[in-house]
């Protein structure tokens, strides 16, 4: 699962892990959401500074002789 990195107006970071994130316009908040979209976080409009994905850790290979 991927991370967020989410950054506020007052300096203050929050991170989330999701696969996708999208604005609810009806709700006026972002919703993060797993691979299933079922919901794992909220984040107000107001507020949000910015959301930026993390890239994702390589994996390391495995050596095959």
């Amino acid at each position: 699962m991927a991370q967020y990195c989410v950054t506020y107006t007052d300096g203050s970071e929050q991170h989330i892990p999701a696969d996708k994130v999208h604005f609810e316009t009806d709700e006026d908040q972002y919703v993060f959401t797993n691979d299933s979209g079922e919901p794992t976080a909220f984040a107000p409009r107001v507020g949000v500074l910015s959301i930026v994905r993390m890239p994702e850790p390589s994996q390391p290979k495995a050596v095959t002789g």
